[in-house]
């Protein structure tokens, strides 16, 4: 178990794998992580990049769900080797693919080497297929999820100003500051109402990793706490479908470009009508 990582980097290499891999976790559910995602592959795409999903949450696999589409087979279909890695991916708007994890997940984090090289065998062939692998892994700190993090290029934390969503994002990045070594960990605070909160957030997270753990984080970038956002989940449709010019999928349009290299400034909560009125009512 404790190998699996640098044998899933070893294995990959062999391959020549190039894709990036991205692993987007939480220290708790409930706090927006698969949306968050959903809509990041969304905005990526729109830079052009070709982007796969791993649905990585073993026990609340649902980015099928979120783009509205069923999968017929999982993950689990490539391990028993009935399906290749190109019969299992499901097609999602702007040609983004998803690999739908299930129970199979769990088994990908256990395969000793023999079906482990077979795997790597059919993921390699993504390579062709994507510019971006993106893992949705599951909240929590299970050995599924600290593999997953361990073999990714690049982390990326979601967490919300919530007391408690920071006290779990701080007991993952402590772990993290053990089993990942120098990956790269970027925080993203979800559900902000201001640009304020969301830099204040991700400070208080900061000071305790710095004091605490000696280690370092980035802040990527926040996304505001918006009722759009809700309103496209009931629709099974994402944020960046129904809703392009929402103020949070904005933010994860910036976010995106971050991840490109596209640094661009952050955008600024609208405040509607009310605000527009409140902003001239003060200027007299």
């Amino acid at each position: 178990m404790h190998d699996q990582a640098s044998e899933l980097r070893v294995l990959a290499s062999k391959e020549r794998r190039k894709i990036r891999v991205i692993a987007v976790t939480s220290g708790k559910g409930g706090v927006g992580k698969t949306n968050f995602t959903v809509n990041l592959a969304l905005a990526l795409a729109e830079y052009g990049h070709r982007v796969i999903i791993l649905d990585g949450d073993l026990g609340l696999a649902n980015v099928d769900i979120a783009f509205g589409l069923t999968a017929r087979y999982t993950i689990e279909h490539l391990l028993s080797g009935e399906k290749t890695i190109e019969q299992i991916l499901l097609t999602g708007p702007r040609g983004i693919s998803i690999i739908p994890g299930g129970s199979g997940v769990q088994e990908l984090a256990n395969l000793d080497r023999d079906k482990l090289t077979n795997v790597i065998a059919n993921l390699g062939r993504l390579e062709k297929m994507a510019d971006l692998l993106i893992i949705d892994t599951g909240a929590g700190l299970g050995n599924t999820v600290t593999n997953f993090l361990r073999a990714a290029d690049d982390i990326i934390l979601v967490t919300t100003p919530e007391p408690t969503s920071l006290t779990d994002a701080y007991g993952l990045l402590k772990t993290l500051n053990k089993e990942a070594g120098e990956i790269p960990i970027h925080v993203v605070i979800n559900r902000v109402p201001t640009e304020a909160d969301a830099r204040a957030t991700f400070e208080r997270l900061e000071i305790a990793v710095r004091k605490f753990l000696h280690g370092s984080i980035n802040l990527m970038g926040w996304v505001y706490d918006d009722p759009l956002m809700g309103r496209s989940v009931m629709q099974q449709e994402p944020l960046g479908i129904s809703y392009p010019e929402s103020p949070a999928y904005r933010c994860i349009q910036w976010i995106a470009g971050t991840v490109t290299g596209i640094y661009l400034s952050a955008p600024r909560q609208g405040g509607g009508v009310r605000g527009f009125l409140s902003k001239l009512l003060r200027s007299f």
